[in-house]
């Protein structure tokens, strides 16, 4: 997963959600991050990590974070 260079302060201490992940800073390192520093992708590909895949909940998810619409609809 990786870090939006936006959103990404460098430091742990200011937390969102409180809920923290491993993934890649803007340099290409490993750090704990909140979600809400997630790029869309990555925050979608979390969402689905334990296998789940609810397009309603996750576009719920992206907007209260501020990501708006992370699944589009087709057609």
């Amino acid at each position: 997963m990786k870090i939006d260079p936006e959103r990404w302060k460098g430091d742990t201490d200011e937390a969102v959600t409180g809920i923290f992940v491993r993934a890649q800073d803007p340099d290409g390192n490993w750090q704990s991050a909140d979600i809400w520093c997630l790029e869309p992708e990555s925050l979608l590909e979390w969402l689905r990590s334990r296998g789940g895949e609810n397009p309603y909940a996750e576009n719920v998810v992206g907007v209260l974070l501020g990501r708006g619409h992370l699944v589009k609809k087709e057609g």
